[in-house]
């Protein structure tokens, strides 16, 4: 973030150094700094191929195992919750030991998960599989985070982070499409058996190419702050994924809600308090640091809604069974999207040097449109709508993402890069929770005869477009104080 942007969102935030290894220069293909990058950002990838390939997979092995409805939804999203979990725990243990070893440890434990994810003989197993793949997957994208700011300076991070998020999209789009070919041709053993191998040859490149990275000076691992963290995570992910089915009044979800809540709380007071946190509570102080933990929930928010919503229309309009093809298509142009929006992203801040309040924004903007363009969705039109919706969807998903990324990484103090990161994939889950626990009811609200179609359905997305461009409001609001006022 340059200094203009930063008197822009009036952050006050210390300088990363770039790795000790190489030094500052322009990001080119001559610059070796790339070279690590690119094989940090293939290792980060499995993280977006993974979720793809194990949608594909889990309906036959719900059917295999005879999974009920309740064991087979905690078996898909148990991974999704650990990872949320581990995020802080991780990111202060490669500050501490090491980055490197932390990011190869994943890559390679994420190769050992989904390969026992495909040779399990029945859920229990299967079941631990995922608890791994969640775990090692949280090692592996913690530190991915943490190495771009180790490597490029505050002001290289936003082109920096659109070729990590150019590749990543590039990659999930290919998952997207593959995956069915992939299950036709292996079975859905065999679609883990992919991610397996493609995690052991990542984490082959990293040790050959990434250099090891970790703090200069020695701080006590925060044991108290680490479980306070996870504890309330675990809570807020699983009750907000439980929304959908049990509905926003079930106790499971209140209750949830409320204890995650308390613990959260207890958590921030608890840092704000210590000599030496493990995580320093006082960057949701700065603006911009605040800002992009909004954007953050928000554009998966949208992100939730679209992707959950689509499917649930295209059933209600009378979709023929290759629906399932045809959600994969919509799902793959929304990573489309999500390309040009890192590339385009990177290039506009570096070429016209907007500010993270220009960027957010005007993200947020883009999101709404793609909600509010719902409205134009007829039975007759609904696949080419909802396609445009996913296309702008994806575009604001990486145009806000990368920006949010560099204040987020570029806010760190050197020594807490690690921790830091874990807030990106925290109220990414929080966003995500909320736009599948939330949208649905919206939509409800304007059903008719207690039928879900395609009124009710654009009726709630132009809902949710309008409470985006509130938010875009309120973030510009946010943006425009003065550290100083």
């Amino acid at each position: 973030m340059n200094q203009a942007a930063t008197q822009a969102t009036g952050a006050t935030v210390p300088q990363t150094p770039v790795s000790q290894n190489w030094p500052a220069r322009s990001l080119t293909y001559r610059d070796p700094r790339l070279l690590a990058l690119i094989f940090v950002t293939l290792v980060s990838t499995v993280q977006g191929i993974d979720p793809s390939l194990h949608g594909v997979a889990m309906p036959n092995v719900t059917t295999e195992f005879g999974l009920d409805r309740a064991i087979s939804s905690f078996i898909r999203s148990i991974g999704t919750i650990v990872l949320a979990a581990s995020m802080l725990g991780v990111g202060i243990t490669g500050d501490l030991i090491g980055r490197k070893k932390v990011l190869v440890m994943g890559a390679f434990g994420m190769a050992i998960a989904t390969t026992i994810n495909a040779f399990a003989p029945n859920a229990l197993i299967f079941g631990a599989g995922r608890v791994l793949m969640g775990i090692t997957t949280a090692m592996s994208f913690a530190m991915c985070l943490a190495f771009v700011p180790a490597l490029y300076t505050r002001e290289e991070l936003p082109k920096a982070f659109s070729i990590w998020l150019a590749i990543q999209s590039a990659a999930v789009v290919v998952a997207m499409l593959a995956g069915g070919a992939i299950f036709d041709i292996a079975g859905w053993r065999g679609t883990y058996l992919v991610t397996a191998g493609l995690s052991a040859i990542f984490g082959v490149l990293a040790v050959m190419y990434v250099p090891e990275n970790k703090a200069q000076s020695a701080r006590k691992f925060d044991t108290l702050g680490v479980l306070l963290a996870a504890t309330g995570l675990i809570s807020l992910v699983y009750s907000l994924g439980q929304a959908a089915t049990r509905g926003w009044s079930s106790p499971v979800v209140l209750g949830g809600t409320a204890l995650a809540l308390v613990v959260l709380t207890t958590f921030a007071v608890y840092e704000s308090r210590l000599k030496d946190p493990g995580f320093p509570v006082t960057l949701f102080k700065i603006p911009a640091f605040a800002a992009a933990c909004i954007v953050g929930v928000l554009f998966n928010f949208a992100n939730a809604s679209l992707i959950g919503q689509a499917p649930a229309l295209l059933k209600a309009a009378g979709m023929p069974a290759t629906s399932g093809l045809v959600i994969s298509l919509l799902s793959g142009l929304l990573g489309v999207g999500c390309f040009f929006g890192a590339v385009i992203s990177g290039w506009a801040q570096s070429k016209f040097k907007f500010s993270p309040r220009t960027m957010f924004v005007s993200g947020i903007l883009v999101l709404a449109a793609g909600l509010l363009s719902q409205y134009l969705i007829t039975v007759d039109n609904r696949i080419v709508i909802i396609a445009v919706g996913m296309l702008l969807v994806g575009f604001g998903i990486m145009w806000t993402q990368n920006p949010q990324s560099a204040v987020i990484m570029g806010s760190a103090p050197k020594e807490m890069v690690g921790a830091v990161g874990s807030v990106k994939p925290a109220v990414g889950q929080l966003g995500m929770g909320l736009g599948f626990g939330v949208s649905m009811p919206i939509a409800t609200i304007f059903m008719t005869g207690g039928v879900f179609d395609v009124s009710s359905y654009r009726l709630g997305m132009v809902a949710e477009g309008f409470v985006f461009l509130v938010f875009a409001v309120l973030v510009y609001a946010l943006l425009s104080i003065n550290n100083k006022n």
